[in-house]
């Protein structure tokens, strides 16, 4: 197995678990709990409580992705040997990355500010911008893969 093997696999596993939480998360969990747990603080305590655990996983899912997509960059000769396909996934990817960052660092953590004072409406909100900037992440992920397999396999 070559290093470029390694990055790759590595990479795409941490696309599965990032972006396979997002889709899990925002499209069957949250309008689940938004439908079945009517009393707010409920909803919003348990959402919270799975946001952080799931952020444990992201923070090592995206610092993979930073290493070995740069890594491979490196490993394929630079930037300058990048190709369009690849540039793509390369912006795309470091957007989704400071995206997640912002989710974190705002309105996640808003909604912890807001869980402890037990405002339970500034607790929804917040979790309704997470869930906003998190389904933005999930769009992006399907041009940002779309690019990564064409960067790989697109090749004549």
């Amino acid at each position: 197995m070559n290093d470029m093997l390694i990055a790759q696999f590595f990479h795409v596993l941490a696309v599965v678990i990032w972006i396979g939480g997002i889709f899990m998360l925002n499209l069957m969990l949250a309008p689940l709990l938004a439908r079945f747990i009517t009393v707010q603080d409920q909803r919003a305590q348990l959402l919270y409580g799975l946001l952080k655990r799931f952020f444990a996983w992201v923070w090592l899912a995206g610092a993979t992705l930073v290493v070995t997509g740069y890594g491979m960059v490196f490993l394929y000769g630079g930037f300058g040997t990048l190709s369009l396909a690849m540039w793509i996934m390369v912006v795309l990817g470091t957007s989704m990355v400071l995206l997640a960052l912002h989710v974190f660092f705002a309105p996640l953590r808003q909604m912890g500010h807001a869980i402890g004072q037990q405002d339970w409406k500034a607790a929804g909100r917040a979790a309704a911008r997470v869930r906003f900037f998190s389904g933005i992440n999930l769009f992006l992920a399907f041009p940002t893969i779309l690019a990564g397999v064409w960067g790989i396999f697109g090749r004549s």
